[in-house]
């Protein structure tokens, strides 16, 4: 975000700390409803601190978020949501990126962290013995990269979505969710069995290279957004 999105949310925070317990589910629920909707990030902190300030002002009336939103909490977000323009084109390009370059330098580090010859040069190094600077990069860690960065972002945009209904879910709606939850785990089981052939090895150096310029790129799009 950008700097003066990022003060904004500073001052959020620090408000966000006043508001009761009481009140504290329902504005949680509605933050992560308008974090999903198709509006600015700086629109969403101005929003906020709208709703901080009304929440505020009742928790000194002695009274709680219900007194502020009448009525139904997702009907008054529309409402918010409607009244403001939406992001543009070039907004949501650059969040989309933003969140892949995010996404593509942690798991990067993680698989360098996890790769089978991290150990042994590490170790070579402190022995002083010869050391392989060559990392491999198999298929089965690129199909994996490619589905958590997809399904983070899903599972994301589905979560705040359905803000509302979360805390409303059955207990069928739960076994579902564990179903899912398993079929994906079998599918990451299944892709480490059969995609360990390596595509490829790489110097650790371009790798760490690579993860720095798409950190980099992150830190970049994010102040841009």
């Amino acid at each position: 975000m950008n700097k003066k999105t990022k003060e904004l949310n500073r001052l959020n925070n620090e408000l966000d700390k006043r508001v009761s317990a009481e009140s504290q589910e329902a504005f949680t629920d509605m933050i992560c409803y308008l974090r999903g909707a198709n509006i600015s990030e700086y629109h969403q902190e101005t929003v906020r601190q709208d709703l901080l300030e009304m929440i505020l002002s009742a928790q000194e009336r002695g009274e709680n978020i219900q007194s502020v939103v009448k009525g139904d909490y997702k009907a008054f977000c529309d409402d918010v949501i409607a009244s403001l323009p939406p992001a543009t084109l070039k907004q949501r390009i650059i969040d989309f990126f933003d969140i892949v370059c995010l996404c593509l330098s942690l798991l990067g580090v993680i698989n360098m962290v996890m790769a089978d010859e991290t150990i042994p040069l590490i170790r070579n190094s402190i022995a002083g013995n010869p050391v392989n600077y060559n990392i491999s990069v198999s298929l089965g860690s690129v199909i994996s990269v490619g589905i958590i960065v997809v399904a983070a972002i899903v599972i994301v945009e589905v979560f705040m979505k359905n803000a509302f209904q979360i805390g409303k879910k059955k207990k069928n709606d739960r076994l579902k969710a564990f179903l899912v939850g398993g079929g994906l785990m079998a599918v990451f089981l299944l892709i480490a069995w059969l995609g360990r052939a390596t595509l490829f090895t790489v110097d650790i150096f371009i790798a760490l290279a690579v993860v720095a310029i798409l950190y980099i790129a992150h830190k970049v799009l994010s102040h841009l957004a």
